[in-house]
């Protein structure tokens, strides 16, 4: 992240001043801002309005020179976290849904014929070969199912796994164990946890529930040192052992040695905790967003801006369909969901323009399919978007637009403190058949992406508050 100086400094040059010229016209002293622009001091925060003033900035510079006016109070983790989090979302609005453009090419032989009597592969490339060819034998299977723990580090898999749930469509039932690390304060954002969950969190979307991910805790390194290959993979005919830097793995075909790491397996799972849920139920899709919204708050980032706060009893039994399955349960959860939604003291709702325009457009919910919640009248739309302007510009909801391939436009994320984080692929997923809710309640997982979302108004991510009620209002 560039530093307050240096932005300072690049400022001055675009702005063509010097810094004797900035001290005169702002009152600030030039020895204090010569030791700011070498990164030796911190000016007082009073000062910031006369700097602008003078460096006549834009609202986007004003923006991002006050943003890293604030990180210079933070710490490096929390930083850190949020440019983990920005790069998962950035990856995912980058995913390729089009039909493939080649096959796999189709194996030449089989396991028992490329292994011989080999048990054990040296180097990343032999090793990435086997388990593709395991991997591979093991989709064969209509019932194909693959238990697995990986090396902390590991991209290959992950990678192997995104591109077949996404590419081949494959419904391979996988199991993983992850080993969460336990070190450092119970405040502190652990970016070990956090990256390795960002890897798989891909292969949750796409997998249309048939991916698993449980974890453990873990602060001792013991087994990289007494165990040569303390990772494995076990499929039907197979288990394949891997070293930590997944640089060398050891075959094992045996049916008891097979047999025996199942049993292994299923006794670590049982002392493991469930790292996500999926749901596909309406009714429950409802109960994990109120799960996760908070006595006095409510954060949610999703394509379109939430009216929640806005619907009226009348109005959410008008649009809720007769006759669809739990109509009467639907609408009681929908009316407790959107009554909270009034009460809450915070309610932050980041949103895109081109998703506020197709909600204009055809009065639709991404978030609810029409088959349970029919569409917005035009008189509707215009009332709800004038409730939503004023309530900016009034304080009473924190809002703003994203700039563009900052987050998915198929996904809405719900987030809290300490309650959990819901995800939902909405109804501009691409794989129509892999809509669903994921849920999850690691407290260190919820820190980081709370922290994100709360972190978006104001950042360079979004566009300021004046740029977002201007176009509500143009609208």
């Amino acid at each position: 992240m560039l530093l307050f100086s240096e932005y300072l400094r690049e400022l001055l040059q675009i702005k063509n001043m010097s810094v004797s010229t900035l001290a005169r016209l702002s009152g600030v002293e030039r020895t204090q801002l010569s030791r700011t622009l070498t990164g030796q001091r911190v000016l007082p925060y009073h000062v910031l309005d006369e700097l602008i003033y003078h460096l006549k900035l834009t609202p986007g510079e004003e923006k991002q020179f006050r943003s890293y006016y604030d990180a210079q109070f933070e710490k490096e983790g929390i930083r850190r976290s949020r440019e983990i989090v920005s790069g998962l979302f950035a990856n995912l609005t980058c995913l390729d849904f089009t039909t493939r453009a080649f096959e796999e090419p189709r194996m030449l032989m089989n396991l028992k014929q490329y292994a011989g009597e080999r048990s054990i592969f040296s180097g990343e490339t032999t090793v990435r070969f086997l388990l593709r060819m395991v991997l591979s034998e093991e989709m064969s299977y209509s019932d194909a199912r693959l238990e697995m723990t990986v090396p902390p580090a590991d991209t290959f898999l992950t990678s192997e796994l995104l591109h077949r749930y996404l590419d081949d469509k494959m419904s391979m039932e996988i199991s993983q164990i992850i080993c969460f690390d336990a070190s450092g304060t119970e405040s502190d954002i652990n970016l070990h946890n956090l990256e390795c969950f960002c890897r798989i969190f891909p292969i949750c979307l796409l997998s249309t529930q048939h991916y698993h991910p449980y974890y453990y805790y873990d602060n001792g390194v013991t087994t990289r040192y007494t165990d040569p290959f303390p990772y494995f993979l076990i499929t039907r005919d197979c288990v394949v052992c891997l070293s930590e830097e997944g640089t060398r793995a050891m075959l094992l075909r045996a049916p008891d040695t097979v047999a025996y790491y199942r049993r292994h397996f299923q006794s670590l799972l049982s002392q493991c905790y469930s790292l996500i849920q999926y749901t596909m139920d309406p009714l429950e899709i409802i109960r994990f967003y109120q799960r996760c919204t908070e006595p006095n708050g409510f954060y949610l980032v999703m394509d379109q801006p939430c009216f929640g706060r806005f619907y009226t009893d009348d109005l959410v039994t008008s649009h809720l369909r007769q006759g669809v399955p739990d109509f009467e349960q639907i609408l009681k959860a929908a009316k407790e969901r959107f009554s909270l939604l009034q009460q809450v003291t915070e309610f932050y709702t980041i949103f895109s323009e081109a998703g506020l325009m197709r909600f204009m457009e055809n009065g639709t919910l991404d978030d609810y399919p029409v088959e349970l919640v029919t569409p917005f009248t035009p008189e509707e739309r215009v009332s709800l978007v004038r409730k939503l302007t004023a309530a900016l510009g009034t304080g009473k909801v924190t809002g703003a637009i994203v700039r563009e391939a900052v987050f998915p436009e198929y996904l809405a994320m719900s987030t809290s403190m300490g309650r959990g984080i819901g995800f939902y692929t909405t109804r501009q997923f691409p794989l129509s058949d892999g809509l669903c809710s994921v849920w999850i309640r690691e407290p260190n997982l919820c820190r980081a992406f709370h922290g994100w979302l709360q972190h978006l108004p104001g950042s360079s991510l979004t566009l300021t508050e004046k740029e977002t009620i201007e176009i509500l209002e143009r609208i």
